[in-house]
């Protein structure tokens, strides 16, 4: 924890914050939307100042000299040193689909006018597999940064592309781009750095979602008017983004009506659950529309009773879930235990609840230490490109176990899709999900 405490958390109806690298970047952050989700904003484009000289990343370098000591720990081998790929790593390298082979689905939301990144280039599995990287130095109320950061960091469709450093190579936005930004940030930690770095950014309210939304954003450079579903193709949507479906039906002539809203990450009540299933549960509930929110139906001409429910419809390939534990005004702290699995099964919470299981795999965790949002520590623990969890706490690296990982009091949970390979080859954990067979991964990209 830096001097003063630290950094208040995301929480939903805040003012979001800007960030920077080295020089102001552009202010504003990703408000909650209306719904369940947090949705993506469409803010006006403007200028912003040019990039410090030197914006591309170093090219990865092979790491020497001694590694990262973690606290009363074994010396970690250094970042970047390429370790023996794991048989699991060997074995399947997840990828989605190409747009030509996508099967589209009549799910109610308009096809894409135009596929901003094609699909097949995602890859959900680490594509070489390396040491975990290097703790980030707490600059005074930075830990929440930090453990934002991280969480990103491992995320291992995002970390491939910027390993990859496609993206520098071909922007030419002359303002403040999130995208090399982040880019930079991740050869750092994971390619270049010995020891711990300094981020390069300031102010960590609401920081995760700004961050990702800035990416987003950055993707969207020099586009002109997109249709929502055409912005939905960018490779940041396409990792982090779904969409929810409200469906509202009128109690008295049974007729209804679908509304679909774009999310980053699915926040949780959990003042009365006691885990995540639970509260996903609760999330999808319906609700009954009656007495002064009684819902004007368009076909019965007037105000009626009627029950609204939200499930998920289109799922992300990673899915962002974040325990509402703290007050929108006062910032008091729900401390109670929520338990979290590893390994989620999400098909119950989908509009298509029927069908084979849509398994995800526990990644990253971001925990918050502490009596309420103005006060405490942040630290995460994040699953490495070596198979292996680990506490990244500021500077300090330990090697960890998915037991200390699942004990946690969890602030922000990091789940990735798991692919039928993936499933297999972990099936032991996963005994009791009956696996159908199937040829294809279904990507929803069309009407």
């Amino acid at each position: 924890m830096g001097p003063g405490g630290a950094a208040g958390p995301a929480r939903p109806g805040s003012a979001a914050c800007a960030s920077r690298l080295e020089i102001n970047g552009p202010g504003g952050g990703a408000g909650p939307g209306k719904g369940r989700g947090s949705a993506w904003r469409q803010p006006p484009s403007r200028p912003g100042p040019p990039h410090p000289a030197g914006r591309s990343p170093a090219a990865p370098r092979a790491a020497g000299g001694g590694g990262t000591t973690g606290r009363g720990g074994a010396p970690l081998p250094a970042p970047g040193t390429a370790t023996q790929p794991r048989a699991a790593a060997t074995a399947r390298r997840a990828r989605l689909p190409p747009a030509a082979s996508v099967m589209l689905i009549n799910d109610g939301i308009a096809p894409p006018q135009r596929i901003l990144f094609p699909p097949e280039k995602i890859c959900m599995d680490w594509q070489q597999t390396q040491n975990v990287g290097v703790g980030l130095f707490n600059l005074g109320n930075t830990c929440f940064i930090n453990s934002a950061l991280q969480c990103l960091t491992y995320t291992p469709p995002l970390a491939n592309y910027m390993l990859s450093l496609e993206h520098t190579q071909s922007c030419n936005y002359q303002g403040f781009c999130m995208m090399c930004t982040m880019e930079t940030h991740i050869n750092r930690v994971l390619c270049c750095a010995h020891d711990a770095i300094k981020p390069a950014f300031e102010d960590a309210h609401e920081f995760l979602r700004f961050t990702v939304d800035a990416m987003q954003q950055a993707c969207l450079h020099g586009c002109t008017i997109l249709d929502r579903s055409s912005q939905a193709t960018t490779i940041i949507h396409q990792i982090f983004g779904g969409f929810l479906r409200s469906r509202v039906k009128c109690l008295n002539c049974k007729a209804v009506s679908d509304t679909y809203e774009a999310f980053l990450d699915i926040p949780l009540d959990i003042k009365a659950v006691s885990s995540v299933t639970k509260a996903l549960e609760q999330f999808v509930k319906p609700e009954q529309l009656d007495g002064e929110n009684c819902y004007k139906c368009s076909k019965c001409k007037k105000m009626v009773p009627a029950s609204k429910r939200f499930t998920i419809h289109r799922s992300s390939n990673v899915l962002t879930i974040s325990l509402k534990r703290f007050a929108n005004f006062t910032g008091g702290k729900i401390n109670k235990e929520v338990k979290y699995p590893e390994y989620l099964d999400l098909r119950a919470y989908m509009s298509q609840s029927v069908g084979e299981p849509l398994i995800y795999a526990l990644y990253a965790v971001l925990v918050h230490s502490g009596v309420n949002s103005h006060a405490g520590h942040y630290f995460c623990f994040i699953k490495a490109a070596d198979g292996l969890w680990y506490q990244m706490n500021d500077a300090t690296v330990v090697q960890s176990n998915i037991k200390t990982v699942l004990g946690q009091q969890a602030y922000l949970l990091f789940y990735i899709r798991m692919c039928r390979a993936e499933l297999i080859l972990e099936h032991t954990n996963l005994s009791t999900v009956e696996i159908k067979p199937h040829k294809f991964h279904k990507v929803y990209f069309g009407k």
